[in-house]
């Protein structure tokens, strides 16, 4: 066997595990498990009513925050039992006037002068927080009614540390909310949903997740509070677990383009996080490092096996017909993501044969730009949202 041919198998191989393979381990191994009746108390039972304080950032949400806020007191909890906190993040916008009228006399509202991101912001507040739990959430993402009492029945259970709830997206008409973010975010969450069966999932969501006030700590502004928090909860020996029937929604991008910016930055932000989680919050447990591995890292590579591929089949191309037509169909693959590129380019709708290469591409060429921010050195810690998602 030549080394072309030994490179393209070793890629295919690493491709297929990352997206397939990891998957069915979870599957079996989540089947070989037996199941804890005490892994987490099922929501809907009396679990106690603990004081929960919710921290809502914003940055020129001015078209969101009234409705945010109108959301986050409608929740079936108890109103003296819960503390939301709004924290503008030198909006220059009308959003700290529009969340003032909004909030009432539930609301506390903090007005930040310097735009220094979303860090800055949990930072600038969890020092006076009262809550015993505290919910993290995003000014675009709305709750369900049930979504914090779900939540934080499983803080009863003194094991569990940090609750993950499901995020939905609606944009109607949306290719990217049905066939991109949609498809991404329902395989993702099986993820989450067996790794949190094993024991605990390292994976978390800005737009919904609860964590034990006590184990809550300022972290640097370039860390991303949504990633390195599930590894507070499982460095100080807790379980970090994900209850689809914790929900909240929200828009999702409307275009590809959109949505490449924002990957881009989460990948990059959440690299700089990991690499201050090897060195700060170590030793992490070994599954957890397992499914960083598996769940994080080598997705973000696939870009480079797909270029092995290419590279292995260009190689080998001359040798014998299945060669070149196999070469031939990655060819066709790039092009259909080309074409379907333009035509969002042109300000037209993608069509969905053209949408899925599309799509696809994108994502991988935003792990490699996220990767190469990174390794040079760029941060993205301000808010960079897309406005379609408003």
């Amino acid at each position: 066997m030549s080394a072309a041919e030994l490179l393209f198998l070793g890629c295919i191989g690493i491709i297929v595990y990352t997206y397939f393979g990891y998957p069915l381990v979870l599957i079996v191994w989540t089947g070989l498990k037996r199941a804890d009746p005490e892994a987490s108390a099922p929501p809907g039972t009396d679990m106690g009513r603990p004081s929960v304080s919710m921290i809502i950032p914003a940055y020129n949400e001015e078209a969101v925050i009234a409705r945010k806020i109108r959301n986050s007191l409608e929740l079936d909890y108890p109103s003296d039992r819960l503390e939301i906190v709004v924290v503008s993040d030198g909006s220059s916008d009308a959003t700290e006037r529009v969340a003032r009228e909004a909030a009432g006399g539930r609301i506390r509202l903090v007005f930040r002068e310097d735009h220094q991101g979303k860090t800055a912001c949990l930072n600038a507040v969890l020092p006076d927080l009262t809550g015993q739990i505290v919910v993290f959430t995003d000014a675009n993402a709305f709750f369900l009614r049930d979504a914090l009492t779900r939540l934080v029945a499983h803080f009863s259970d003194p094991r569990v540390g940090c609750v993950m709830g499901e995020l939905n997206y609606r944009n109607e008409g949306s290719l990217n909310a049905a066939l991109g973010e949609g498809l991404y975010w329902r395989y993702e969450n099986f993820i989450k949903e067996r790794e949190s069966r094993l024991g605990s999932t390292i994976v978390g969501n800005g737009a919904i997740y609860a964590l034990r006030r006590s184990l809550c700590l300022p972290l640097p502004l370039e860390v991303e509070a949504d990633v390195a928090n599930p590894l507070l909860a499982l460095r100080a020996g807790y379980r970090v677990i994900f209850d689809r029937g914790a929900r909240c929604w929200e828009r999702a991008a409307g275009t590809v383009q959109e949505e490449f910016g924002r990957k881009t930055r989460i990948i990059t932000n959440q690299l700089a996080t990991y690499l201050y989680g090897f060195r700060q919050l170590a030793p992490l447990p070994a599954a957890a490092l397992f499914q960083i591995f598996c769940h994080k890292f080598l997705r973000w590579l696939v870009p480079f096996f797909l270029a092995g591929v290419a590279l292995a089949s260009a190689a080998e191309s001359n040798v014998s017909a299945l060669w070149g037509w196999i070469l031939g169909l990655q060819g066709a693959f790039y092009s259909l993501a080309v074409v379907g590129w333009a035509v969002e380019v042109g300000g037209r709708t993608v069509p969905k044969p053209l949408f899925v290469p599309y799509y696809f591409c994108a994502v991988n060429a935003a792990a490699v730009k996220g990767i190469l921010d990174f390794v040079l050195g760029r941060r993205r810690i301000v808010w960079e949202k897309a406005a379609s998602t408003r």
